[in-house]
């Protein structure tokens, strides 16, 4: 599905903290056909971009600095516009090289994260192909309004990440020692999984890995995802309506809920609203209800959200976006998501959209 989701550059920063004892690294630079002028060397981390410049001397150039785990990283020239190139840092020495002609066909060698990143993005290369396509065909059916055709991409979007999940646990199991494969699966499981998928590829990395600073990432992802699996309580939370009174999901028990996580600036959620709204109007005389949750910021343009899409439910908010405080409690990375819970507040079901929010209501409620 074409969702809001935390994930690649958002997901690569929030997960690469800096609390252990950062460690050297060096960016030796040699560009065959570039003798001079300036290069920037910009490290993505805890959403906060790092940025750092360098002068070319007959194609040469050098960076040092201190990383404490592999940092995503590009290097960017002020006259190249469009023009980039992508790699890790990480707390070694490395070599960067190419010609120049363009940054983007540039090389890193000494690092072992990168060659694991080229080995990784190999066997991704037709679900890379898969996806940029989806992309230009939805960009067109946006343009166009198309939303028959932007429901059915969403579709493909579920295909895709499986088939994604599929490459990074079997190159996980078969390189259980690799740092990039466990940056893999903090970027490919920490929206729309759940305990069952990630507890193995856990337990397949070395325990060295386990220990290490993306270990404890995906120990604390899979914490999370284990607190909030089907099956478990519902965390209560209370939050702000927009009339500013306070409202707990544990004042709604004795229905059936649906945790709504959406926004206001949200494409896909406000394209999935209809649906919701007609589970709404369908169900709610049998027992059951909605509790939206919005990662807004701005509450003239959350109310008018709500007015606008006819959400004739209880809505709240803390008004914090991304931080609010459901996002760490239910492991939510990507929007819409839902959760449903039944008449005690126990979690029955997880992102189900569409018809199958219409055909999970009528299992449990005729």
């Amino acid at each position: 599905m074409k969702k809001f989701i935390l994930i690649l550059s958002a997901i690569l920063f929030l997960y690469f903290h800096t609390k252990a004892q950062d460690s050297t690294y060096v960016i030796n630079g040699n560009l065959e056909k570039i003798k001079s002028g300036t290069i920037f060397l910009n490290i993505y981390k805890q959403g906060v971009t790092f940025k750092d410049s360098a002068i070319i001397k007959e194609g040469k150039f050098k960076f040092t600095g201190f990383v404490s785990s592999p940092y995503f990283a590009s290097l960017t020239m002020p006259e190249r516009h469009n023009d980039y190139f992508t790699f890790y840092v990480e707390p070694t020495s490395m070599q960067i090289l190419g010609r120049g002609d363009s940054l983007k066909l540039l090389s890193v060698k000494g690092s072992v994260v990168n060659s694991d990143d080229k080995l990784l993005k190999e066997r991704m290369r037709f679900v890379t192909k898969w996806e940029a396509a989806d992309s230009k065909l939805y960009e067109q059916a946006y343009k166009d309004k198309n939303r028959k055709v932007m429901d059915s991409l969403d579709q493909v979007d579920f295909a895709i990440l499986a088939a994604k999940r599929k490459i990074v646990s079997s190159y996980v199991k078969e390189n259980p020692k690799s740092m990039r494969g466990a940056m893999a699966i903090l970027e490919n499981y920490s929206y729309y999984a759940d305990a069952r998928e990630v507890a193995p590829l856990y337990h397949e990395l070395d325990p060295s890995l386990q220990n290490s600073l993306k270990g404890k990432e995906i120990k604390k992802m899979l914490d999370t995802y284990e607190k909030v699996a089907i099956g478990k309580p519902a965390p209560d939370f209370t939050q702000d309506t927009p009339d500013s009174t306070q409202l707990s999901l544990s004042s709604l028990k004795g229905k059936y809920v649906l945790i709504d996580f959406w926004a206001s600036w949200c494409g896909p959620c406000r394209r999935e609203n209809p649906n919701v709204v007609a589970a709404y109007n369908k169900f709610k005389d049998k027992g059951f209800t909605i509790l939206g949750v919005s990662y807004d910021t701005k509450k003239d343009r959350w109310v008018k959200a709500i007015a606008d899409d006819h959400l004739d439910w209880n809505q709240v908010s803390d008004l914090k976006g991304w931080q609010n405080s459901t996002s760490d409690e239910y492991g939510i990375k990507a929007i819409p998501s839902n959760v449903l819970v039944d008449t005690n507040g126990v979690i029955i079901a997880k992102n189900i959209f569409g018809d199958k929010l219409t055909e999970k209501l009528n299992e449990v409620l005729n």
